[in-house]
């Protein structure tokens, strides 16, 4: 194992990805931005057959240190992504922790005051945690603050107090003896979760704009003495045009980008950083790369294919067991169905439709909402026995190959195992591979 997540290691890969995009070389990073366990894991497993290095993101909302949605502190979810890389035997050394949405987002309800006290604290809290990657995103109102016609904060605040929240991290590293981190900004930046475009053409960022954002950013930086901290500043989020609705997914146009990518090459350590790249093709995905997006997010399509494998077991136990509640305990798509019914706040504000598109969405929409249900005790409980029941009798190959003809086939030439976790894994695990191979073409 490596000596910790402080190790060099990060910070090379980091530096790797801008020095390798300016030389003209489609090279990139993925993250994974999920506090999912399956997730991590699948991710973590990726790496570790790549040879490379795994960038694990948390959000505001997922992770503070009220515990977030999640229940974790920044310093719980650190800890738990490094016994999983433990237990997955990726040394520590090639993890990177990252902070997305790092401002007063979960607390915009509030007075700008208080908001951003709870967002220096979060910050404070991330780099002490051993977060090597800070997303700044200060573009949130709170309360009710004056806002510009259009609802939004002015580029000159929004630079301010991303100056100041950087200025409490890099205060908080230098306290701690330990490395400040790298930083990503942006004014233009879709919202936490993902979009509520629905189903209407997505913008892309303007490029007058972005070296608007730019400029300000770097006078709010150097007004509080931190050009040493700018730069570190490897990477601009913007509005891409791609993005992914209920049902729907808006795929990525390069040539609505390029008068924004031929600006970004001329800026000496800044490249791209897509959020909402979810359920792009392969090929969307390596135009992104070489369009100088150093760094893709995704997250619910990870979760998605962890739902796709869930669901594909819980029929092949059905079809196996005739779902006999005395042995499985109930059908797991009607589990989550109730779940989901019973309580909505997850999901109501997002889907849209008659009951019968809602109980299709609720199962089966890109935004995948399902996704936090799956914590719950009552499915943590079903996902139990379902997973024990296929394992006292593992199915047989041809209901595997009929639900999950990919894991199937896996199966059959000895290079997976027949067993439920590993099986949703592997599913998982083939989106991580396609990130993987989109950012770096020699993995291909």
């Amino acid at each position: 194992m490596g000596s910790g997540i402080f190790d060099h290691t990060a910070a090379a890969m980091l530096e790797a990805v801008v020095q390798r995009q300016k030389q003209g070389e489609p090279f990139a990073m993925y993250a994974a931005c999920t506090a999912n366990a399956c997730a991590i894991r699948a991710v973590l497993q990726q790496a570790l057959r790549d040879g490379t290095v795994a960038l694990i993101e948390s959000t505001a909302s997922q992770v503070n240190l009220s515990g977030g949605y999640t229940g974790l502190t920044p310093h719980r979810f650190r800890r738990e992504v490094l016994q999983m890389a433990m237990q997955v035997g990726l040394p520590s050394d090639r993890i990177i922790i990252g902070g997305d949405h790092i401002g007063p987002h979960p607390w915009r309800h509030a007075s700008a005051d208080h908001a951003l006290q709870q967002a220096s604290a979060l910050a404070s809290a991330c780099v002490r945690a051993g977060y090597r990657k800070i997303h700044l995103d200060t573009t949130t109102p709170c309360g009710d603050e004056a806002r510009q016609s259009d609802g939004s904060l002015s580029l000159e605040l929004i630079s301010r107090r991303a100056a100041d929240l950087c200025r409490v991290v890099e205060r908080t590293a230098k306290q701690a003896g330990l490395p400040p981190p790298y930083y990503v900004i942006g004014s233009d930046v879709p919202p936490p979760g993902g979009g509520d475009m629905a189903e209407k053409a997505v913008p892309v960022t303007d490029a007058e704009q972005i070296g608007e954002t730019v400029s300000a950013c770097r006078r709010a930086f150097e007004d509080r003495g931190l050009s040493h901290a700018w730069q570190r500043v490897l990477a601009l989020v913007v509005q891409t045009g791609a993005e992914f609705a209920p049902r729907m997914v808006h795929p990525y146009a390069s040539d609505r980008m390029q008068p924004l990518v031929a600006y970004i090459r001329q800026v000496d350590h800044l490249v791209l950083e897509a959020h909402s790249t979810d359920f792009q093709t392969p090929a969307a995905l390596a135009r992104m790369v070489a369009d100088h997006f150093g760094i893709l997010k995704v997250g619910p399509a990870l979760t998605y294919a962890m739902r796709e494998a869930f669901f594909a077991l819980a029929e092949i136990e059905k079809d196996a067991y005739g779902g006999r509640k005395s042995v499985t305990g109930g059908y797991l798509p009607d589990i989550m169905e109730n779940l989901m019914v019973s309580d909505p706040e997850s999901w109501q504000h997002y889907y849209q439709g008659s009951e019968e598109e809602l109980a299709y969405l609720r199962r089966y929409a890109y935004s995948d909402r399902i996704r936090y249900y799956w914590s719950r005790p009552e499915a943590q409980a079903a996902l139990k026995r379902l997973f024990a029941t296929l394992r006292q009798a593992p199915p047989p190959l041809s209901l595997v190959l009929q639900h999950l003809p990919e894991a199937g086939q896996k199966i059959r030439d000895g290079r997976l195992a027949n067993d439920p976790e590993q099986i949703v894994l592997d599913r998982i695990g083939a989106v991580a591979k396609r990130y993987a191979q989109a950012c770096n073409p020699a993995l291909a």
